[in-house]
């Protein structure tokens, strides 16, 4: 009997020490959890946080410029940022689950090639330094590619709705970019051509983040 009793409390001890190690276990995944969760949605944040400074400093980099110094900087940023843009949208024909995503992607491709082209022409026109091909001079525009490639990066190895969510946050981030830049062309440019440009970039540009802040509504992609 003493043996019997002995073997039951020797039992007793050894679950109890099962159990407090599970549980103990189990906390450490939960907190492990939480904090990759935080970590995640912080990097986010963060990442959110740069890109408005970043917007908001586009903005006044922009306002202060007049006449040619504004048509140069602008015609040698914007066409880098038109060719991220083609770049994010030729990524989207083949890795978007949603059509609306693609036809939106479709008129990014064909405007701002188009839109490229004509900016090409007037740095040649008005002795602007090339800030792309094989001609290129001006590499002010380096920053912007660099900001490029950061948003495709950020796309890469994505399908379907993860894509989707991703391209919707960045292409957002992107046009406001463009926003920012062209606001004040309509005063400040030289040429009538480029005002005639920013204004349609903004107006463009406008009614494309309207509607893909809806999608992100409709579709449940808001944070």
């Amino acid at each position: 009997m003493k043996n019997n009793k002995n073997t039951t409390i020797i039992v007793a001890i050894i679950a109890v020490v099962v159990i407090a190690g599970i549980t103990a276990f189990a906390m450490s995944r939960n907190n492990d959890n939480g904090m990759m969760g935080n970590n995640m949605m912080s990097e986010t944040a963060n990442s959110q946080s740069v890109q408005a400074d970043k917007s908001s400093s586009d903005y006044k980099e922009y306002a202060a410029l007049k006449g040619e110094d504004y048509d140069r900087k602008f015609l040698s940023n914007m066409i880098a940022h038109h060719q991220g843009a083609i770049e994010m949208a030729n990524l989207a024909l083949t890795n978007a689950s949603h059509q609306e995503i693609k036809t939106l992607a479709t008129a990014i491709v064909s405007t701002q090639s188009s839109e490229v082209t004509n900016m090409t022409d007037w740095q040649k026109t008005w002795g602007y330094p090339a800030s792309s091909g094989t001609m290129m001079m001006d590499h002010s525009s380096m920053g912007m590619e660099n900001t490029n490639a950061g948003m495709m990066q950020s796309l890469d190895g994505k399908t379907g709705e993860a894509f989707d969510k991703a391209f919707l946050e960045q292409m957002i981030m992107h046009h406001q970019s463009a926003i920012n830049m062209a606001a004040t062309g309509k005063t400040n440019a030289e040429h009538q051509e480029l005002k005639y440009l920013t204004v349609a970039i903004v107006s463009a540009q406008t009614k494309e983040i309207q509607q893909m802040k809806q999608w992100q509504k409709d579709w449940g992609y808001e944070n």
